[in-house]
């Protein structure tokens, strides 16, 4: 989001943002007790949000402090665009259409994820009387919005689905992968701790709930005799003491790695020879895999753990750049790395197709347009 608001203040417009404290913070110095702060132009106004981590409470107070603050904002400001992302679920939606919608502005909702139907996959809003109060309010977000943006035809799908999604003016804008700084030198660092030949897999991303990274360690399991197969799994999640103890039982040939900066995890990427995508069963329908893009950005083919009716896994097999495998068949991916490892010459095919598809579908320069076309236009008719 930092991306696409310097582009639009490049364009020429007055961005305000309005959010929390990073999480991780790149320059302390700036952010400590700052709560407006200028970055590249934008005007940066940053709440005091309290860590949500296990606190279910708070995730509301939260959203309800955001959505207020920005209500109040807006009433001030008379902003002639406002965007929302679809975080915090619901609520950010909610509380920045009306917004919008008092101060007769163009509202843009931006869903990288649809909620409340990833909240009921995942139980945190599996209660039917809260899954229908949501779905309501959200529903009346989205039809205050030119336009909800998806990231796939399955996300559209999913909202032309709902009781009113007809009245939904829904377009397609795809994400792109994050931009990278000291580059060169990331890469040299990590080339110095990776293995040549061998069929070097990584899996770079959230281990959480959503992803049935089980499959994935059940499958190096069933191949942990073949020393030339490997995996790299970095990042964080709920989900990954869990499978650190799987590992340990079967013996695999994988190695974990803590959360790393982008451009070392990029670098990662781009020495691998693959990489995975994966999720549970009806995910494809309400999300899209980041992750896809910082594969394709590097030239990394992708296996994707998915539905075959999936758009990802038709895609995939249409441009060429990766195979797909049936959620929890953990034979059936160990014998597609097993037959990866015995005959490499799809690689190099495979790594022109994703940097080709990446260009085509990814890249910030295609999706920026994008974004400048779209504003220009909210702008022109408000």
């Amino acid at each position: 989001m930092s991306t696409i608001a310097r582009r639009l203040h490049q364009d020429g417009h007055q961005v305000d943002v309005l959010t929390g404290k990073p999480s991780r913070t790149i320059n302390p110095s700036r952010d400590k007790g700052a709560n407006s702060d200028g970055c590249d132009g934008l005007r940066v106004f940053r709440l005091n949000l309290q860590p949500e981590v296990g606190r279910p409470v708070w995730r509301i107070i939260n959203a309800l402090y955001l959505g207020l603050s920005l209500l109040v904002k807006a009433i001030f400001t008379r902003y002639d665009v406002i965007i929302s992302t679809s975080i915090p679920p619901v609520l950010g939606g909610f509380f920045a259409s009306l917004a919008a919608r008092l101060t007769r502005s163009r509202f843009i909702y931006y869903c990288m994820d649809l909620h409340p139907e990833v909240g009921r996959v995942s139980g945190d809003f599996s209660n039917p009387v809260l899954y229908r109060i949501l779905l309501r309010i959200d529903d009346w977000s989205c039809r205050q919005a030119r336009p909800v943006l998806v990231h796939s035809e399955d996300m559209r799908n999913t909202l032309r689905a709902r009781s009113r999604g007809n009245e939904y003016a829904i377009e397609l804008m795809n994400n792109f992968a994050l931009p990278t700084r000291h580059s060169n030198q990331s890469k040299t660092e990590w080339h110095h701790s990776s293995y040549n030949n061998r069929l070097t897999l990584i899996y770079a991303g959230n281990m959480g709930r959503f992803q049935g990274l089980e499959t994935l360690i059940g499958a190096m399991g069933l191949v942990a005799h073949r020393k030339d197969i490997e995996l790299i799994m970095m990042g964080e999640g709920g989900a990954k003491a869990d499978l650190i103890s799987l590992q340990k039982q079967t013996n695999s040939n994988v190695r974990f790695y803590d959360y790393q900066p982008v451009e070392v995890a990029k670098a990662a990427i781009n020495t691998a020879d693959i990489g995975l995508v994966m999720l549970t069963p009806d995910i494809y329908k309400y999300a899209y895999p980041s992750k896809t893009m910082a594969y394709l950005e590097q030239g990394c083919p992708i296996i994707a753990v998915i539905e075959e009716e999936s758009e990802l896994a038709r895609t995939m097999k249409s441009d060429g750049y990766g195979f797909s495998i049936p959620i929890g068949n953990t034979e059936a991916l160990a014998q597609l790395l097993m037959q990866l490892a015995d005959d490499m010459s799809w690689k190099e095919p495979m790594r022109q197709s994703a940097s080709t598809a990446f260009e085509r579908y990814f890249s910030a320069s295609v999706v920026l347009d994008k974004w400048t076309k779209l504003v220009d236009q909210s702008h022109q008719t408000s």
